[in-house]
């Protein structure tokens, strides 16, 4: 009996449960669970954990800080490619070059999600001792200079319910938190020390349209043992220089969320 048949009609239902896993995710308002995915496919454990993998290894899928579920960095690098934030990496890739040629530190480029930071593009550090690869990942507004940023100019708003506290230094105090919004809007610009990981410090500032809106934000990183009080000074007005040079048109647009401020 030739069993090529069976292997080719197995391997066609291999595919077709990893496409529905993968609709799912696309389908989703936020990261979803695991037992969510078992569930509403109706795949045992063990066969929904193998094709998550799979998705997993070609950067399909991926897994959040919380073990939950969304898309991965190959599905996002290429849902940029024709969108308003594709045209926003497009104009500000030079700038990044630039920051990360002149900092020696890690460069990057956020904008709102559904729930959290996503960083979009990324210049990598010079040094061995740096900051990791930000792009296709998401973080917390509150506990990010980029969220910060974000969340004071309204292109994001402060999360129902209780905040995470990644750090000891996290601020979780939502009135804590709205006057560091408010510094932050003040001043122009947001520092986190230690708040998303020990030992990590981050710098960013709003990136604004021709008509003053908010669209993404611009932020340099890395360890607290290289970015000390006066290097944090000197970044804050580099970064401030680089961004009044831009000049983008009103096409590009923030992911403002329904109700911020």
């Amino acid at each position: 009996m030739n069993p090529a048949p069976t292997k080719r009609a197995t391997g066609t239902q291999a595919v077709d449960r990893a496409a529905d896993l993968l609709v799912q995710v696309l389908n989703a308002d936020s990261p979803v669970t695991f037992s969510h995915l078992t569930t509403t496919s109706g795949l045992a454990k063990g066969t929904a954990s193998r094709l998550i993998s799979a998705l997993e290894r070609k950067g399909l899928l991926q897994r959040n800080n919380q073990g939950e579920i969304e898309t991965g960095l190959t599905l996002n690098r290429f849902a940029l490619r024709s969108s308003s934030m594709g045209r926003l990496v497009t104009r500000l890739q030079p700038v990044l070059d630039v920051i990360g040629s002149l900092t020696g530190e890690t460069a990057s480029l956020a904008v709102a999600g559904i729930d959290s930071v996503e960083n979009i593009a990324q210049v990598d550090a010079k040094f061995l001792l740096s900051s990791r690869n930000w792009v296709g990942q998401r973080v917390p507004f509150h506990a990010s200079a980029a969220g910060k940023v974000l969340l004071a100019f309204g292109v994001a708003q402060i999360p129902e319910g209780k905040l995470e506290k990644l750090t000891s230094a996290t601020i979780v105090n939502k009135s804590d938190l709205e006057n560091e919004i408010q510094k932050v809007r003040r001043s122009g610009f947001a520092v986190i020390i230690d708040e998303l990981e020990p030992g990590l410090v981050a710098v960013s500032v709003p990136v604004s349209n021709e008509s003053g809106t908010v669209v993404a934000a611009l932020s340099v990183s890395g360890p607290s043992t290289r970015l000390n009080q006066t290097r944090i000074n000197e970044l804050v007005k580099f970064l401030k220089n680089e961004v009044s040079k831009l000049s983008l048109p009103n096409s590009i647009r923030s992911n403002r969320k329904k109700g911020a401020a």
